[in-house]
Parts: C-alpha cells; structure tokens; sequence
C-alpha cells in the first residue's frame, strides 16, 4: 500500500512491488526454517530484522526518484564495517571511512543522493548485523563523519533535546545548543533522544564545519516542523555564557538499585573495587554509579535494579572469605531507586551547584541516597528513592530557572529584578530613584529590566543601567512610545509581562505605576512569579469580586502584594494597618484628609489664592492624576477610602461610598469631556470659593476634604473644621491619617505627612520594592 501510493509511474512501481515480494518470500522462507528448528540465533534474528530497514530505503529512493530527485539505494553493508556483534556491533571508524568515500562520494559528485539504511553493518566475515539501540543515528553520524558533511541532521518526533522531560516537568524547554560532552551525559542518563553510542563517531575529530576530518555539528530536529531549528549538538569552547548557566539540563535514569559492599577489613586493602567489578563483568551487569568515602570503608555501586539479585549473589562468592572473616560485612541492597543526572558544560569552578540541589531536594524533603561527581564536574548525580524522583527534578529544574531563557544558574540571592509597568511621570521618578542609587545603599540590590507602557515594553535582562534609563525616560518625557524606541518591542502590557517572564530573572519584583485597570495584567505577574508593589489604587479598587480575588491569588501562588502607596503615597498607612492587625489590635475607624493635591489646594485657596491658579499650579507640580478631575471629583480619595473600608471588611462597591465632589463641574458627565475645555471654565469657580473660604474663617473654620470609614459606611466629601481640628493645622499636600482601634480609642493613633507628589509616590513604591526583596521567602498578601 506504501508503494502504490508514493510511486506512480508503472515501471517504477512494479520494481519496487517486485523488491518488496521477493523480500517477504526470503523472510517466508526463513520463518518457515525457524519454525522447524525452533531456534532464533543472533545471526538470523539480524538478518530479519535488517528487512524493515532495506525495505524502507527501497521505498523512500522510489520516492524520491518519483520527484524527479537522482537517487540510489546503497546497501550499508557495503560501507560499514564493524567488530561483528550480532544484535549490538559498532563501526571499525577508519574502515567505514574509507568505504563510505570510495562508494559514496562518486555518487554525490554525479548529484546522485545515496539512500542508506540505517541501523546495519556487516561483520568480518561478510554477514549482515545490526548496530544495537540507536543504530540508526550511529549510521548517520558514520556517514556525515566520513563524508565530511557540512552537518548531520537527525529528524526525531520531539522537538529537540529538552532541559528535562516533559511529560515530567512541564515548563521544561528546548536546548538550541548542547556540548558534544553535555549531550553524551544526558543520553547515558536516560534521555532517550539519543543515544550516547551514536556520538562517538563525532567524538574522536576536531571541530569543524566543513572539509573531511573535521566535526560536522549535528541537529535534532522534529520531522513534524521541518522548519524549527530544534538543538545543535557541537564541540563548545568554556565561555563567559557557560559560568553565568553551568546547568544546562536534567535526566532521570529509573529503576536502579544501589548495592553496598561494607566492612572494616576494607580499609587500605587493594583491589576490592578491581574485584568487584570483574565479578560484576563476568556476569555482563553495567555499572552506572560508583560511590566510594575517602575512608574506604563502603562502596556503592548503581546497576539497574533486574540485575540486583544476581549482582549480589555474584559479589558474596567473590568476597566469600573475607565474609567468613568478618573482613567483609556483606553485600546490601536498595531497590527502587532513581539517579538524577545534573549536567552543564559550565558546572566545574562554579561554587555552590552541589549546594543548590540539595537544598532544592531538602525543601521538598527528598532524601538523598547517594552521590557520585566526576573530577571534570560536567555531571552531577544523585541517587533517590524512585517514587520522589519526579519531584526532584521539578525541584532542581525549578531552582535552576531551566524553563527560563537564560536559565542554568539559580537566582542570585542578594539581587531582585525590577519591571516598570508605566512609565508616566511616577514611572519616571521610580526609574530615577534607582538609577541613583549606589553600591552598598539601600536598594543597591534592585536591578530595573524592565518598562512596560501601553504600547510595549523595553526589556535588558542584564538590567538597564541608569544612563539608559534616563534616555528612556528623556523620550518618554517627549511622547515617544517605548516600543518606538532602540531596543522597543510592540506588545500589550499582559503580552509584555509574559516575554518578559519567559527569562530568567532574579526574584523578580512588578511595579504598576499606571492609573489603568490592570487588574487582569496584575494576575498575569502574579502567576508568572513576580511579586508586587502597587501604586496603581484602580485594582483594589474597582469591583468587590475582582479586587478579592487578586488579592487571594498571591499568597495561593506564594506571592506577595504591597499596596503602600495607593493610600498616603509614602506614608506608612499600611503598614501601620498591618501591624496594628498582627499584633491583635482591632481598627474600628479610620479617618482623615487623604489627598495631598485637594489639601494644596484648600490651603493656597484658604490664603487668598483664586481657586483655578491654585489647581494649575498642583498640575504644574505634578501633584495632580493625570487628568485633575480625578481628583476635584473626589474619586481618587473614594479609591482611597474604598481600599482602607475593604481592609476593615466594609462589603460595599465603590459606587455604595457616599462621595461629594469637590467640584461638581469634575465629576459624572461634565467629568468625560475635553480637558482642555473644563480647564478654561476653571476661573468660573474663584468667586464662589472666594466667598465660601471668607464664610468659614468668619466663624473661626477652615475647609478641608475628609473620608470616614468604617465596616458598615465609608462617606467622602467636603468639611469645615474648627481652627482646633488636628485637620485644620495641615498645610500643603500634607495628608493625615487617624486609626480608631480598640487600645487607641480615647486617643487615636495619627500619621501626618506629605501625601501627593511624584517624590513621595515614588519613594512609597520604592519602599515596598525594598520590603518584597529583603523579605522574598516570606508569605503573605499584605492585605
């Protein structure tokens, strides 16, 4: 049926069905010989398994011809000798090179493709074997080996050599690029990919890329996606990139058993691991672990746990009589046990790897059985009990960041990464406060990769130094969007925050900057891993459900939130809240005057200043939102207010807060036309407030915007206090905030300080940012 349908044409098509009948009356025939003699020998079992392999390369000349492609089946007995082991023979090297470019390269030069069947050889004596498990990539590797090829792609139904398996860890990624030596060890350990012995013809010559002698690079790549570029398998010089990601991958190698040769009369003795493995030689058992103490009293060894029993009846004969001296004290033996290969090229002379998986492993509380480590340190193995190993190596792969861009290396413990969403004016001013700060300073850890706006988003994950950041913000400044910018790529901020975490970053830290609702852009982070620090009150505040459930979500993907400057700017509002909360207080009220540009206001109006100059004047300062009627509607102190009521357990929305505008012209549908426009009727409100500002002063009062809040009812609007009010005495954009509790009833706890303003928004981030990276293995929302 595959005949009929990849070849057409008539002639063609009956040669190949001839081949193909002729084949099948061979192995009819022998079948029917085995059937009598009721006995498979190597050498036959050889002969019929090289059927499948010469059949397929019948088929696929055929089709190719079919395509108007020169082609010719050239029987790969006929070009690779080998050492003659039917069922498992490998290639005499010099002898398959000399055939393969006496038959080979003629064709070739004619533009003839030579169409080889895998997996084959031939013995000394001229018979047909097979080259074992990988035979076929052994085939391909021997021929790109001999022709000197320009490269040697092997097409696989996987993608590519992954960090670890996938069925296993899911955010395991492809390799674009492995070290011949890295690759060998993750065959050995089990990735079944590949398989090491298909390396070794590769091994032996110098690297190259072009001209016989030289080492032709060789790809995995996925037949189902001819075009992706899956992973190269080269000779790697140690580089820079190597000691910045030792770690490169991880493999498990399962269903082993460790056997213990033990006992004090080992000590010193020569030969015991001589004898040991020639017991184990002798009955055909491969070792693949050695663990042995300094003080020779133990020796452990990793075989595949089938093999156990006759392991250990092998080495009590051959320790007989030191058992019966007591010399020896036996042979034990685990099952169930798994070895985990931790392998990267730039893993010897990087300190700390060991350390790191097994803490890896201890936090998960995964014992660990046995160890063995190389001088050249290229891998790393360990021994654990099977039914944890799954867990393992998402431990170790996660500490790793090998499912990250850049990963191999875990994040350095002293340094947090820091992204930017906004970089508005406030954005800026973040961006300012850390580009100056100097080595040994408070947040001389935080590192900015990141600013994200609306229409993309510049990422450096080396950092952004501060030169940089202030071109950045120079452009901004201008109205260039980032992703207009060197370095700009065009995405949604939710888009953004995803490439962004694609890397591997150093506990990294998201600052939202922005007055949007970005509540959904907030889960992303959350659940991506980054922790983070809001200035942005429109999440908490917005509906009740929505607001909740962010702030469930980041201790139930162990992330944190902090939201200090969305009330107060930098004064410790929540901070406060927290702590009066964790030391079993309970806060039945909160009130105050929480906007520091309505309180400038107010207090230049209360000197004699027309209302209108006084608002521009907060604009021209950036003590305003973005657009002031925010503010002058009293939305952004019920944002306020809403946000500290949901801390207390008030249930409502923030359309149940009883909220007067400060000015009416600000707020419902006069608020959503053009700026411009309400700010040319501003000079319109002077007389009217001229006139209100003299009434009270008359009666000894002045005019302040306060909040009540409470669980039951949050109230917002304009007041006229006594001179004797603590409200009364605040000046500027100063902000007060008094906490009723039950111990400070009678007289309430009060923070006073300056509330609006980029300096102290931004140093209220910068705070929070501070806290999440001294703190980054504690818990909590900060709700």
């Amino acid at each position: 049926a595959a005949a009929q349908v990849l070849v057409a044409s008539g002639a063609r098509r009956e040669q190949v069905l001839s081949s193909i009948e002729s084949a099948f009356d061979e192995l009819a025939a022998m079948a029917k010989g085995l059937a009598i003699l009721r006995e498979l020998t190597p050498r036959t079992s050889d002969v019929i398994l090289s059927r499948g392999e010469r059949l397929a390369s019948i088929l696929f000349a055929a089709a190719l011809a079919e395509l108007g492609t020169p082609s010719k089946v050239v029987d790969a007995a006929l070009l690779i000798p080998t050492d003659g082991r039917h069922g498992n023979a490998f290639p005499d090297l010099a002898a398959s090179d000399r055939a393969i470019s006496q038959k080979l390269a003629p064709l070739l030069a004619r533009g003839t493709t030579p169409v080889v069947p895998g997996f084959l050889g031939s013995a000394p004596d001229g018979r047909v074997v097979t080259l074992g498990r990988g035979g076929t990539d052994l085939t391909a590797t021997v021929l790109g080996r001999a022709l000197g090829a320009s490269r040697i792609v092997l097409w696989k139904d996987v993608p590519g050599l992954l960090t670890a398996d996938p069925r296993v860890v899911p955010e395991a990624r492809v390799l674009p690029r492995l070290d011949l030596r890295e690759a060998a060890e993750l065959a050995y350990y089990g990735a079944k990919v590949l398989h090491p012995r298909a390396l070794i013809p590769l091994s032996s010559l110098p690297n190259g890329t072009n001209g016989v002698g030289a080492r032709p690079p060789l790809f995995i790549r996925p037949f189902a996606e001819p075009s992706a570029a899956g992973t190269e398998i080269t000779a790697l010089a140690p580089s820079r990139h190597d000691r910045a990601h030792p770690v490169r991958a991880l493999t498990a190698m399962r269903g082993q058993a460790l056997l213990t040769v033990a006992g004090n009369g080992m000590m010193g003795v020569p030969g015991v691991a001589a004898r040991t493995f020639t017991a184990l030689q002798r009955e055909g058992i491969s070792v693949a672990l050695i663990t042995q103490a300094s003080s020779e009293h133990s020796l452990g060894i990793g075989i595949p746990k089938g093999d156990a029993d006759r392991a250990r009846a092998a080495l009590l004969e051959a320790f007989r009589e030191e058992i019966t001296r007591r010399e020896v004290d036996g042979v034990e033996v685990r099952r169930d046990l798994a070895t985990i290969a931790v392998v990267g090229l730039g893993m010897p002379g990087t300190l700390g790897m060991a350390a790191k998986v097994f803490a890896a492993l201890a936090a998960a509380e995964i014992n660990v059985v046995a160890i063995a480590q190389g001088s050249s340190e290229l891998n790393l193995s360990v021994v654990v009990d099977e039914r944890r190993a799954d867990e393992a190596l998402r431990r170790i792969h996660s500490v790793f960041q090998l499912g990250k861009i850049g990963g191999g290396h875990p994040a350095p413990a002293t340094r947090s990464d820091v992204v930017l969403l906004g970089f508005g004016s406030v954005g800026r001013e973040l961006a300012r406060l850390l580009g100056k700060v100097k080595p040994g300073d408070a947040g001389s850890n935080l590192r900015v990769v990141a600013v994200v706006d609306r229409s993309g988003y510049v990422f450096r994950p080396e950092g952004i130094d501060s030169k940089s950041l202030e071109k950045l913000a120079s452009a901004k400044k201008k109205g260039k969007a980032l992703a207009s910018l060197a370095g700009g790529w065009p995405a949604s901020p939710n888009d953004a925050i995803a490439a962004i975490a694609s890397h591997a970053l150093a506990r990294p830290l998201l600052a939202d900057l922005t007055a949007d609702d970005t509540t959904e852009t907030l889960r992303c982070g959350l659940q991506l891993g980054f922790d983070i620090a809001l200035a942005n009150k429109v999440p908490l505040s917005g509906p009740r459900a929505a607001a909740a459930d962010l702030t469930a979500l980041a201790p139930a993907v162990g992330r944190r939130l902090r939201f200090e400057a969305t009330v107060g700017a930098g004064l410790p509002v929540m901070d406060t809240y927290r702590k009066l909360r964790d030391s079993g207080d309970r806060v039945e009220k909160i009130e105050g005057c929480f906007s520091g540009t309505i309180g400038f206001v107010l207090t230049e109006v209360g000197n004699g200043r027309p209302f209108s100059e006084a608002l521009r004047d907060a604009m021209a300062r950036g003590l305003t939102e973005p657009d002031p009627r925010s503010d002058l509607s009293g939305l952004d102190v019920a944002r306020k207010a809403l946000i500290l009521g949901r801390l207390l357990g008030f249930p409502g929305e923030l359309s149940d807060v009883d909220l007067e505008p400060l000015v009416k012209e600000a707020a419902g549908a006069a608020a959503k036309g053009p700026l411009d426009a309400f700010l040319e009727r501003l000079p319109s409100l002077d007389a009217g407030w001229k006139k209100r500002v003299a009434q009270a002063k008359a009666q000894g009062r002045v005019w302040r915007y306060v909040a009540h809040v409470t669980r039951k009812k949050i109230s917002v609007g304009l007041a006229e206090v006594p001179a004797s009010s603590p409200f009364a005495a605040l000046q500027g954009t100063d902000n007060q905030v008094v906490f009723t509790t039950t111990r400070y009833k009678t007289n309430p706890l009060v923070i006073t300080g300056p509330g609006a303003g980029l300096a102290v928004t931004a140093a209220g981030v910068f705070n929070d940012l501070l806290e999440l990276a001294a703190s980054a293995t504690s818990e909590g929302s900060g709700t």
